[in-house]
This record gives structure tokens, C-alpha cells and sequence, in this order.
């Protein structure tokens, strides 16, 4: 495990991890919801694209080119989704 561990900080794929196991939330999200359409599910699916947003942000936040950091409006525009669409399943479900 440890041997694992060092190769993902090596090669800097934490967030390429974190990209694929919010992708796969993110499909059987939508999977549950689409046959179920338990709200919860979409709130879920909503939290996985605004974090596989987030995370893509700051990948490209890391690799500065020409001194602007094109990452900050990714960022931005993931917690606009999770803000945005929290409030949207909330009001769906009847909280707010």
C-alpha cells in the first residue's frame, strides 16, 4: 500500500484519483435517479460535478502557464454548481 501511495504522489495523480472515483458516483447517481427519482440521488450527482470541476480547476491551476492561472474560474464555476444546485434540489424537495 505504501509503495502505491508513493507512486500516485510521485506522478501527481491525486486528482486524476479523485476525478475517476467522483465520475463513477456521479454515473450510478444519475442511474439511481433516472429509476428511482429519489431526490437525493441527484443532490449526490450534483456534489460529484462540482467536485470533478473543482478538481480539474486546480490541476490546471498546478501547471502555471505564461503566469495566469486559467484554474480559477473552473474552481469557481464548481462551487457556483454546488451551491446553485444544492439550493435548486432543496427547493425541489420542498426545504427552502
Amino acid at each position: 500500500m505504501r509503495k502505491f501511495l508513493q507512486k500516485i504522489r510521485d506522478n501527481k495523480l491525486l486528482l486524476d484519483g479523485i476525478n475517476v472515483i467522483a465520475g463513477f458516483v456521479l454515473l450510478i447517481a444519475l442511474l439511481v435517479f433516472f429509476i428511482t427519482r429519489l431526490y437525493l440521488a441527484l443532490l449526490i450527482a450534483i456534489w460529484a460535478a462540482g467536485l470533478i470541476n473543482m478538481a480539474n480547476g486546480f490541476k490546471s491551476m498546478r501547471a502555471k502557464k505564461g503566469g495566469v492561472m486559467p484554474g480559477q474560474s473552473m474552481v469557481l464555476l464548481g462551487f457556483v454548481i454546488l451551491i446553485g444546485g444544492t439550493a435548486l434540489v432543496l427547493s425541489l424537495m420542498g426545504f427552502v
